[in-house]
């Protein structure tokens, strides 16, 4: 009864406002879970932190989850949509191969550009100064690519294998959210945690 619920309430809907317009619900998506995973990784930082930093309780800094709620929106949402599309145009069909080729470019291409491409858009937002990006980049996008290695492999494998492609970015904005934790405290990194 639940499920049946959930499936005529927010599935069905979901699903067709994804059809009549699939940027937008992308980007929406994107941009929720991003702002969720945030949430997320302030409440670790609290708990992990909040001895040292003197704080009492949480204090939850919605500006921060509405910049990654921002960035999810504005950013990731649309690459990812454009991003998709694009692998399918280029390596067209289905079975192993197709899966491995799009992986590999996602991986090796795309996952190098776009975590440095986000630590460029979170630095900016966060008022740094424009000759410190490109050090910060070179410093943190190692240790980045590291951690997202040990996910993204086998969350892309399922996605380029199993989810229908107008499905891709929701099941990946899901897995997301504990990636964006991880890019959360990355991208809001502050100078003494270096």
């Amino acid at each position: 009864m639940v499920l049946s619920f959930l499936n005529q309430v927010i599935w069905k809907p979901y699903i067709r406002a994804l059809d009549r317009f699939p940027l937008i619900v992308k980007s929406l998506t994107t941009g929720t879970l991003m702002g969720t995973g945030d949430v997320m990784a302030q409440s670790i930082e609290y708990y992990r932190y909040g001895e040292k930093t003197k704080k009492k309780s949480f204090e939850w800094d919605i500006g921060r989850t509405m910049t990654m709620s921002g960035v999810g929106l504005c950013f990731s949402g649309p690459v990812l949509h454009f991003w998709y599309r694009k692998l399918d145009r280029v390596f067209k069909g289905e079975g192993k191969i197709v899966v491995a080729k799009k992986l590999a470019c996602d991986q090796l291409l795309f996952a190098p550009c776009v975590i440095s491409v986000f630590m460029g858009i979170m630095d900016t937002l966060n008022h740094k100064s424009p000759n410190s990006i490109l050090p910060r980049i070179k410093r943190d996008l190692p240790p980045a690519l590291l951690v997202n290695w040990s996910l993204w492999p086998l969350a892309q494998t399922v996605t380029f294998s199993v989810i229908p492609p107008h499905l891709r970015v929701l099941f990946v904005s899901i897995v997301s959210v504990f990636w964006n934790i991880f890019l959360s405290q990355l991208g809001n990194k502050k100078d003494d945690q270096q």
